[in-house]
């Protein structure tokens, strides 16, 4: 009856907020499009110059950091409600 489901989320930049991208049934492609999308925007991100920034912009694989994750959550299956033959 439950199932889980794994969510692909994104950690906004300007505000704090969080945005819900995507599903997944399958975690482990879950965590390699969040994997992939967090180098792709390292790289984007590495293409701009900063003036304002004495510090290096590190990689993924060398900051805790993600801006893209993955929560898994659990998924019901869907349950009739009773129809009401009344006219309202």
């Amino acid at each position: 009856m439950y199932n889980n489901i794994f969510l692909l989320v994104e950690h906004g930049r300007d505000q704090g907020e969080v945005s819900v991208l995507g599903w997944f049934d399958d975690e482990r492609a879950a965590h390699d499009t969040a994997e992939a999308m967090e180098w792709k925007a390292y790289r984007d991100e590495s293409k701009r110059h900063h003036q304002w920034s004495s510090q290096p912009l590190l990689p993924p694989d060398q900051t805790a950091h993600r801006r893209f994750w993955v929560k898994g959550i659990s998924k019901f299956s869907h349950t009739p409600a009773p129809r009401s033959w009344a006219v309202h």
